[in-house]
């Protein structure tokens, strides 16, 4: 196994076919924004069996998401998609509720449980209890620094996520103010929240994917990755579920041998590893909220070197 993972998102079966995964150690099914997202994993449950198969078939750890805002009336669906992937063999569960986490715990006790960004981890003392329930993996809030990711990781030794390029998430809301604009657009659900919408005032902008609001810009961390593997983070994420599967394979290559020139010690920024993650930008990078920023600026690091 490699020194590190480097994972993705996928929400259905037409991406997954879609997509080359060969740059990625693991992969999230399921989209946690929406129960009518097209074709679901977290709804198809014969094709998050399948999916987890066809993951874990090609060598790769498969990982079940789940709602990022669930209601009780979405609980009976949960737990069957718990169950689908307890049995077909998934390595781990995503969580962002903590009614979630203990209905994993309780009920489905051999199931590993991560807990993901919505269930707005800010504190090591918040850390600690979602440990103490049996969290195996956290990925804290989008808005905190890399200096407070680091005083949390130190405090509580826990395993950290953190996503070093794609889409950060911002916001859910259990309505999806698209659905206004079906009849205007000519465009009906789910075929809504799968175009490019953003919300522009000047150079701030949003990406709306239906009921979840997303940066306009792109996270992008390739040249912070010797900084992060020296400050011993090992696991990452690269967003692409509101992207199309080139820009998963694409810059997934270039995260995956910029991961392992940073595991030896390299320190080259190809021009071309640019030139893919710029291309596949729509509005640019930033580094989110990592440096102190407002999230839409983009610091370098200090010495930059490229080949």
């Amino acid at each position: 196994m490699p020194p590190f993972e480097l994972n993705t998102d996928i929400s259905n079966t037409r991406d997954l076919q879609a997509s080359d995964l060969s740059p990625y150690d693991a992969v999230y099914l399921g989209n946690p924004y929406c129960r009518d997202y097209e074709a679901n994993f977290l709804e198809r449950l014969e094709d998050l069996a399948e999916a987890i198969r066809q993951v874990a078939g090609e060598g790769r750890r498969a990982y079940v998401t789940t709602y990022a805002a669930p209601r009780n009336s979405f609980l009976d669906q949960i737990r069957k998609a718990l169950e689908v992937a307890a049995r077909a063999g998934a390595d781990a569960i995503e969580v962002h509720n903590l009614g979630v986490l203990r209905i994993c715990r309780t009920e489905f006790p051999d199931l590993r449980v991560f807990v993901g960004s919505f269930a707005n981890v800010y504190t090591d003392a918040g850390t600690q209890v979602l440990l103490d329930l049996g969290a195996r993996r956290i990925t804290p809030n989008c808005e905190l620094s890399l200096e407070e990711i680091g005083v949390l990781a130190k405090n509580t030794g826990a395993e950290v996520e953190l996503l070093v390029h794609g889409k950060m998430s911002l916001g859910i809301s259990d309505y999806c103010f698209l659905l206004e604009y079906e009849k205007a657009w000519g465009i009906q659900c789910p075929s809504l929240c799968q175009q490019d919408l953003f919300l522009r005032q000047g150079e701030w902008a949003m990406k709306s994917v239906g009921k979840g609001v997303l940066s306009g810009r792109d996270v992008c961390m390739l040249e912070h990755l010797p900084a992060l593997w020296a400050a011993g983070y090992r696991t990452f994420r690269l967003t692409a579920l509101s992207e199309r599967p080139a820009y998963r394979a694409e810059v997934g290559a270039v995260y995956r041998a910029a991961l392992t020139a940073a595991a030896a010690g390299a320190a080259t920024l190809p021009e071309a590893w640019w030139e893919t993650v710029r291309r596949h930008s729509r509005l640019g990078l930033c580094n989110g909220f990592y440096f102190g920023q407002s999230g839409q600026a983009y610091v370098p690091a200090r010495q930059e070197v490229r080949a």
